[in-house]
């Protein structure tokens, strides 16, 4: 017999403002920079905003662990273990965890925390659920949320952040469970590289400096510089297939991969280097733009929607952080 930690159900939310490439096309032409061309090569369409004024990343979790629990026919109270993954957080005391505990009457859950690892922090969330879950005898069932909220915190003056940031939260509820065959959860891999530490900060002032005066509030939000993306292809296909050649999986046997949906040409180039139809991935960043740590978990979601994936099918999740750490994982339906 095997213990399976399965994916039981998954829930999203994304606000209901929702803008195209125009706004911020004459936005950044109103200061002399013409973005026309990098929305054009993401493949970026729409995003979806949050009201500032009503929401925020528990809020929008909330929502998103309501539809996850509805899903699966659970209870909350039937979670033992709250995961909450971001990196724009609501508050740093108490945790967003806790926060959300409070608001969705998980009352047995009384392991809870937040997680930031930056674009990589809910599938890391997804990978150490999945250990606590196998280890742990007295947790049963897992609630992994990922939020992200970064139009709150890109500078009005930064082309990259600004105009390609999305709103959106995700709920994935994992349970383990006896079976004669393996599935589930398989295993995950990680590498960090600090080569562009500083080409992604946030606060750009540091939290040291956060209450200074003298700092513009757009010198305090997150800015980016660009860099070449084509190591972080290398380095993707060298997770992705260690973990194969591990559990002896045919990369042609994926059915379909869930690579960071920053940039449509990147991944592309990835499969494209790793020897892999390009019939073979979900794209969902053209909709939603870049939502940071949710990105996979919604390919993930359209693909389940689109029935592009079944039962007995291998999938790959994999993802970049700022500065960077990669995380991939193998996981079979």
């Amino acid at each position: 017999m095997h213990q399976n930690i399965i994916i039981g159900s998954i829930g999203t939310y994304t606000p209901a403002n929702q803008i195209n490439n125009s706004f911020y096309i004459n936005h950044f032409n109103s200061i002399g920079v013409d973005v026309s061309g990098l929305l054009k090569h993401l493949s970026s369409e729409t995003r979806y905003i949050a009201d500032h004024n009503t929401e925020n990343v528990i809020t929008m979790a909330y929502e998103a662990a309501v539809k996850a629990l509805k899903s699966a026919n659970l209870d909350p109270t039937e979670i033992d273990l709250l995961i909450f993954c971001t990196d724009t957080p609501e508050q740093l005391t108490p945790t967003n965890a806790l926060l959300l505990h409070d608001k969705l009457h998980t009352t047995n859950a009384n392991q809870i925390f937040d997680m930031n690892s930056n674009c990589i922090s809910m599938l890391s969330g997804l990978d150490v659920a999945s250990r606590i879950l196998s280890s742990n005898s007295r947790i049963n069932k897992a609630l992994v949320v990922g939020s992200f909220m970064g139009s709150l915190i890109a500078s009005e003056y930064d082309p990259v952040c600004y105009s390609t940031f999305g709103d959106a939260a995700v709920a994935v509820i994992l349970y383990k469970t006896e079976e004669s065959y393996k599935r589930g959860f398989i295993d995950a891999n990680f590498k960090t590289n600090t080569i562009i530490k500083d080409f992604y900060r946030f606060p750009s002032c540091g939290f040291s400096q956060i209450y200074n005066p003298n700092i513009d509030i757009e010198d305090k939000k997150l800015k980016s510089n660009s860099f070449d993306m084509s190591m972080i292809c290398k380095d993707w296909i060298e997770l992705m297939s260690s973990l194969c050649t591990k559990y002896d999986v045919d990369k042609h046997s994926i059915k379909q991969f869930f690579l960071s949906q920053f940039s449509k040409p990147e991944i592309e180039k990835t499969l494209e280097m790793m020897g892999v139809e390009l019939n073979k991935y979900t794209f969902i960043g053209n909709k939603y733009g870049y939502t940071g740590l949710t990105g996979p978990l919604l390919a993930y979601n359209e693909a389940l929607v689109n029935k592009s994936i079944h039962i007995g099918d291998y999938i790959m999740f994999c993802s970049m952080g700022a500065g960077y750490n990669l995380c991939a994982i193998l996981y079979k339906l």
